[in-house]
């Protein structure tokens, strides 16, 4: 039991160490090399499992070719070098060109549910590969918005955590998460209310966030915190419907990747899409 906890707390320790890292360090090939890997094995455990469905049978070439398609040309398109930028117009036509090729393959491959691989080819690229390119677009509007991201992520489910192992009481989603309680999802609340505080008390004068009102971190906290807590939620149903316990293997201790960043695949996009609207918007004239 306590080499198990040592394990975790060290894979763990490693994966939150590489992300504040790549996120602080000045170094796009050192972020994009290692959001891609995230990208590519959370595309890889999530087709896995797909295949674990009844008559399901998926080539992976197209999908996972579209997905590397899509993230480098949203890492390109956020590059600050007109050079490089005009490169993503390639990726984004690879990407598109991958998609409708997944339609086509399907003609040749004499499957018997065609119309259920395809669908599941598309929702690995929405499930994993958008969230992560949104990330992409959150940092590229201000490293601390992607930071803040995820330290509101860990915090809130090392509260629900603590939280719901001391008080929980009441079931959450039982047909899904057994041990999810409302006890910990309130803990998990405090903890990303205490994490916004501490962003927007410390963090107003960091370059893309500095005409962010006070209030607008609690607001951003509290998007990420519940849909984080669906999107853990959404991952359970998934493999318990399959009747798996982690979605990989490759991080000792906790599973799969998907099962260490399935809070933030369902957050991302909403919390980027908040942080855009808030950059375009002077929202802080409204205080």
């Amino acid at each position: 039991m306590f080499k198990n906890l040592v394990i975790r707390a060290v894979s763990g320790a490693v994966f939150v160490a590489l992300v504040i890292s790549s996120i602080l360090v000045d170094s796009p090939i050192y972020f994009g090399v290692l959001f891609l890997l995230v990208a590519l094995l959370g595309l890889h455990e999530f087709y896995a499992l797909a295949g674990k469905m009844s008559q399901v049978s998926l080539s992976l070439v197209l999908p996972m070719g579209a997905g590397v398609s899509f993230f480098v040309a949203s890492c390109l398109s956020a590059s600050r070098i007109n050079t490089v930028r005009d490169w993503s117009l390639l990726f984004w036509l690879l990407a598109i060109l991958a998609v409708f090729s997944i339609f086509v393959l399907e003609l040749f491959r004499k499957q018997e549910n065609p119309i259920k691989n395809i669908a599941v080819s598309l929702m690995g690229q929405i499930y994993v590969v958008l969230p992560i390119c949104a990330m992409v677009l959150l940092k590229t509007l201000s490293p601390i918005l992607l930071l803040a991201f995820f330290i509101i992520i860990w915090a809130s489910d090392t509260g629900a955590y603590l939280s719901g192992m001391c008080f929980g009481r009441h079931k959450m989603f039982e047909r899904v998460s057994p041990k999810k309680t409302w006890e910990g999802f309130c803990g998990g609340f405090l903890s990303a209310m205490l994490m916004a505080y501490i962003f927007g008390r410390y963090a107003t004068g960091c370059v893309g966030v500095r005409h962010f009102p006070f209030w607008w971190w609690f607001v951003f906290a509290a998007i990420v915190f519940v849909l984080g807590t669906l999107g853990d939620l959404i991952e359970s149903l998934f493999k318990r419907t399959l009747n798996v316990k982690d979605s990989g293997s490759i991080m000792p201790g906790h599973g799969g990747i998907l099962d260490r960043v399935d809070s933030a695949l369902l957050a991302a996009p909403i919390a980027t899409i908040f942080a855009v609207c808030s950059a375009i918007y002077p929202i802080y004239l409204m205080e």
